[in-house]
């Protein structure tokens, strides 16, 4: 289950984030202990009069670990800030000033959900363009997820083009879906909608919260086709059937 406020919160130094990760895909990835580094996005003179919290602008850098002990990997995560006046929840009715994070790159890229593992690798890749630009561009994000679409249909061995060689548009490749496949149909359409809105809105009203819903209905796309329990029960009730029972 996707976490929204885990992609579209910003954060605070002392209270980092715990991210999935990129490679094995389990929410383990933290900040290494003395790893993220804030700075000042521009000079600026605090001793000036008229200074206050809200010129500041920061970047920072920090180094993520996976805590997961068979995996490992390690990632650098960059993005900038600012400061805010909040509320404290203490009851004192008091506002102060915070220090407020926003992530823009990750390298490698996060994996935002882990697709079934009988998906196409092909496929895989194609999620992993989306993922890397999630953060700084959500529209490209939506774009690139349209274009993962195009790859599942090819690797479904949907026609890309009609009998005289012209290149079909996406709308007609979904409705060349096998019978088999057809529950898929209503669900790719969304993802071709919000593709097209991702690449024809420039950026201006795409947000992050858009692109974690294509990536919703994407994951249920993924499992509808490559169902992973369905496989497992399906393999139990094969051996169970030839051993004609217990089997021992």
């Amino acid at each position: 289950m996707l976490d929204d406020n885990l992609f579209t919160s910003h954060f605070y130094s002392d209270k980092i984030p715990v991210w999935p990760c990129p490679k094995c895909g389990v929410q383990s990835l933290s900040c290494e202990k003395d790893q993220f580094n804030k700075q000042f996005k521009e000079p600026i003179d605090t001793s000036h009069p008229a200074f206050g919290p809200d010129w500041i602008e920061y970047i920072f850098t920090m180094h993520l670990k996976c805590s997961n002990s068979s995996c490992g990997c390690q990632v650098v995560c960059a993005g900038n800030g600012d400061v805010s006046q909040e509320y404290l929840d203490d009851g004192s009715g008091d506002w102060e000033w915070f220090d407020n994070f926003q992530v823009k790159f990750f390298e490698p890229s996060l994996k935002i959900f882990v697709p079934p593992k009988d998906t196409p690798d092909w496929v895989k890749k194609a999620l992993e363009t989306s993922f890397s630009t999630f953060f700084s561009s959500p529209s490209l994000s939506l774009s690139a997820l349209r274009s993962a679409l195009e790859v599942l249909l090819g690797e479904m061995e949907v026609a890309s083009v009609d009998a005289n060689g012209k290149f079909l548009s996406l709308a007609r490749r979904i409705n060349l879906l096998p019978e088999d496949s057809r529950k898929i149909i209503e669900p790719a359409n969304a993802i071709r909608w919000l593709g097209n809105d991702g690449t024809h809105e420039g950026g201006f009203r795409v947000r992050k919260s858009d692109v974690l819903d294509g990536y919703r209905i994407f994951e249920h796309i993924l499992i509808e086709l490559y169902p992973e329990k369905r496989a497992s029960i399906d393999a139990l009730v094969a051996r169970i059937n030839e051993a004609k029972g217990l089997g021992r």
